[in-house]
């Protein structure tokens, strides 16, 4: 099958700088990176992105598989740069395949309504959203940018710019959740949030969503837990949803180890799992954020002799300790590990 491309320029006074961020980010969060600084490549699932280093800018192509892997590519690469450059105006403007008129909405954005809302413990909610055309969501990458309204207000969704980039009205806030699960057939997809009060957006919609609110969601993105051998999962109460739906879509054979790390006893919940895999919780208790979870994956043996899989989601210097522990303390092949960063301490949720 012949691939869609796209390709584009970034112009920037520092681009070695630019790539070198890019190419972190993106391993961070678990994508294969090769090539040089000057000539890059990133791996996402049904597109490669590659970055070229060129005197005050930087080429990009994008090569895909179809047209909604090619529109999820170019946001992840414009939207990234973008982000890392602030003071700097770009000029990404896509060329090639995949062009929408100006003024369209984003193809992987669609509206939904609240249909209803239960607590899973005192500190989950779980919102169930209702809309159309949701097949998209029905893949193994489980994340999505919701789009919270202002209460009250009709909501001004996101719309493509002349370059081919959405575009988000300063009344939208946006956060990453994962989709905790998702029926077709009627239409739903739930998500799990975290309650911490009305400090933070993510937290304050959930506290006070009622049936027909409207949110907006765009996606899917990320990847999900893989089991490959013996797997060692971690997590704290972010990364429960992620968690969840990787244990249940694994093979009833595979076999490891899950360790949590949530608040306190109040805060577990079932979870369903290969009869192959250990649940371990650990609780908090008033210490800080990871301290525990660091401690208990350390003290996982591991079986002597069998390919090792490590995978976590949590707090972006817990994520960072655990990358550390397995690929400097362990030795464990770079392909073998991922520890992502769902969230930063004293950063908004």
């Amino acid at each position: 099958m012949t691939s869609l491309v796209a390709e584009a320029r970034a112009r920037t006074r520092s681009p070695e700088a630019l790539i070198t961020r890019f190419r972190e980010h993106m391993v961070d969060h678990g994508m294969e990176v090769s090539g040089s600084l000057a000539d890059s490549r990133i791996l996402f699932p049904g597109s490669t992105a590659m970055l070229r280093l060129q005197e005050g800018q930087i080429e990009l192509r994008i090569e895909a598989a179809n047209p909604d892997r090619l529109a999820d590519a170019k946001n992840i690469v414009s939207g990234h740069l973008d982000a890392f450059a602030p003071d700097e105006a770009l000029g990404i403007v896509w060329t090639g395949d995949g062009a929408l008129g100006a003024g369209a909405q984003p193809h992987n954005f669609r509206p939904l309504r609240v249909l209803s809302a239960r607590d899973v413990t005192p500190r989950m909610r779980r919102l169930t959203l209702s809309g159309d055309r949701l097949e998209r969501f029905d893949a193994d990458q489980m994340h999505v940018k919701i789009l919270i309204p202002e209460p009250g207000a009709e909501p001004v969704w996101p719309h493509v710019s002349a370059s081919g980039q959405p575009v988000f009205d300063a009344s939208l806030t946006r956060r990453t959740y994962t989709i905790r699960s998702l029926d077709l057939a009627a239409g739903t997809l739930d998500v799990d949030f975290v309650l911490h009060g009305e400090e933070s957006p993510g937290s304050r919609f959930a506290i006070r969503a009622q049936p027909g609110d409207w949110v907006g969601i765009m996606g899917p993105g990320g990847g999900t837990v893989v089991a490959d051998g013996w797997t060692l999962v971690a997590g704290d109460e972010t990364a429960l949803p992620a968690i969840a739906r990787g244990l249940e879509s694994m093979a009833p054979d595979a076999r490891g180890v899950v360790v949590i790390e949530v608040a306190d006893a109040a805060e577990e919940q079932p979870l369903r799992h290969p009869p192959g895999f250990t649940l371990h919780w650990v609780h908090r208790n008033g210490a800080p954020y990871g301290s525990r979870l660091l401690e208990a994956v350390r003290a996982v043996t591991w079986p002597v002799g069998e390919a090792i899989t490590c995978w976590a989601a949590c707090e972006n210097a817990t994520a960072r300790a655990l990358r550390e522990h397995w690929g400097d303390e362990r030795g464990l092949d770079r392909a073998r590990y991922r520890a992502v960063a769902y969230w930063r301490q004293g950063s908004e949720g």
